[in-house]
């Protein structure tokens, strides 16, 4: 066998790996990805992207659990019409700059009850917020979710646009406000 067939060879599982990631990311596109833990994973982003100052707009969140851990073709989607539990809230905020750590300069009223809808063939929930004007924009979720026959899942997590993702796992993020 040649050098080059024995590297191609050696590398298959690797770029399967990496197509197998790609692929799962393509239904969080504009949407920040994040493990929480006991194979749970939540995404989070603007309904429409880009989102411009002014627009009608709003949350998108999304939930799924792992089914064998480390294994993303396993995934399985929170539904609660399929009796599974999402209960969210989320707190809009304005930061001073792109940047996680960045001073919050504004709030904006609770988002709860989120609608559940399809996102990309996924089941997702959203509720409608506008950006009153351009820059950084994150959200505060507070959350309780839970497939059923697995255990319950509590969570605070901060997510913020561009720059201020803290996604280190699968490199996603959710484009901040422009006019």
């Amino acid at each position: 066998m040649s050098k080059m067939s024995t590297f191609t060879i050696k590398k298959l599982p690797l770029i399967a790996a990496i197509v197998s990631l790609a692929a799962l990311a393509l239904p969080a596109q504009a949407h920040e990805l994040r493990g929480l833990g006991n194979n749970y994973f939540i995404g989070v982003g603007s309904h429409v992207e880009p989102a411009i100052a002014g627009q009608p707009n709003g949350i998108d969140f999304f939930a799924w659990r792992n089914s064998v851990p480390g294994d993303f073709d396993t995934a399985e989607y929170l539904d609660k019409a399929a009796g599974d539990k999402v209960e969210i809230t989320a707190l809009p905020i304005k930061l001073a700059t792109e940047n996680f750590n960045a001073p919050i300069i504004q709030f904006f009223p609770l988002l709860t009850g989120l609608n559940q809808i399809d996102i990309e063939g996924s089941p997702g929930y959203t509720k409608t917020f506008n950006y009153p004007t351009a820059g950084a924009y994150g959200y505060i979720v507070v959350g309780e979710i839970k497939k059923q026959g697995h255990s319950t899942k509590y969570f605070v997590e901060k997510f913020v646009c561009g720059a201020g993702s803290q996604d280190t796992t699968f490199s996603t993020s959710f484009d901040c406000v422009t006019n």
